[in-house]
């Protein structure tokens, strides 16, 4: 009886731990659970949420655009993301955002929890000699808002439970 009541203690500080240490950014109609503490700017139409682990293993990011200030509605941004154009010139965009060494490695298109994302992952050199950032993306229209969120591991040194908690935790309102 002793041992189930420590082990209940222990599973409760543990969890209370984890989620004392977490973020939940709620933008527009998605939520996404960070794994710190978030920080959030705004630049024009789009929000820039973003979190570097302070060891410089992993950042965690999400981006929010507006394409209402572009004169986009719901229905038209509906329209454009079952055309694959779309997706195409939006990762090309993405990629030469990058600069001339960025390297695509693979794209995809995915069904999460029931919405079209593209997935991307993309090879970066680092600041550090040799090494290489692997950038994971989702990229997705939810209403009339282009949403961007990723993962990107630094020099192969990123945690990759923590990844995949971030890219789970996309919640779509």
């Amino acid at each position: 009886m002793k041992k189930s009541i420590l082990f209940f203690v222990v599973t409760m500080l543990v969890s209370g731990t984890l989620l004392a240490q977490s973020d939940t950014l709620r933008l527009d109609r998605i939520r996404v659970v960070f794994p710190g503490k978030v920080q959030v700017e705004e630049q024009g139409p789009a929000k820039r949420c973003q979190l570097r682990l302070a060891d410089s293993s992993a950042n965690f990011q999400v981006i929010s655009i507006d394409l209402s200030t572009m004169g986009l509605d719901e229905t038209t941004a509906i329209a454009m993301q079952a055309e694959q154009a779309f997706w195409d010139q939006s990762r090309d965009g993405i990629i030469a955002q990058l600069g001339s060494d960025a390297k695509l490695i693979k794209d995809e298109m995915i069904d999460y929890k029931g919405a079209k994302v593209m997935q991307m992952q993309i090879e970066r050199p680092s600041k550090d000699a040799g090494g290489v950032n692997l950038l994971t993306l989702r990229m997705l229209i939810v209403g009339t808002y282009m949403i961007q969120y990723g993962h990107t591991d630094r020099n192969g040194k990123a945690d990759v439970q923590l990844r995949d908690q971030f890219l789970a935790s996309l919640q779509i309102n």
